[in-house]
């Protein structure tokens, strides 16, 4: 067999594999995200970030304690 042969023959039972695997998707579709994760500690922008909100909320009569 030459190398054009020996590759092409793998190419039909790939995409019918593919196929299937994207019809499952199809089907039953992937969860949104419930949450975010933990992406490393906190960095001085985004603790800046969170104090805005903080005071927006605390303006609507929400109060959000600081872990201590």
């Amino acid at each position: 067999m030459s190398n054009v042969t020996e590759r092409t023959w793998t190419m039909v039972p790939i995409s019918q594999a593919i196929n299937k695997l994207m019809q499952t998707y199809i089907k039953y579709p992937p969860r949104k995200l419930q949450s975010m994760g933990y992406d490393g500690p906190i960095e001085l922008s985004k603790y800046q970030k969170f104090q805005s909100v903080r005071e927006e909320m605390q303006k609507e009569g929400i109060n959000i304690q600081m872990p201590q």
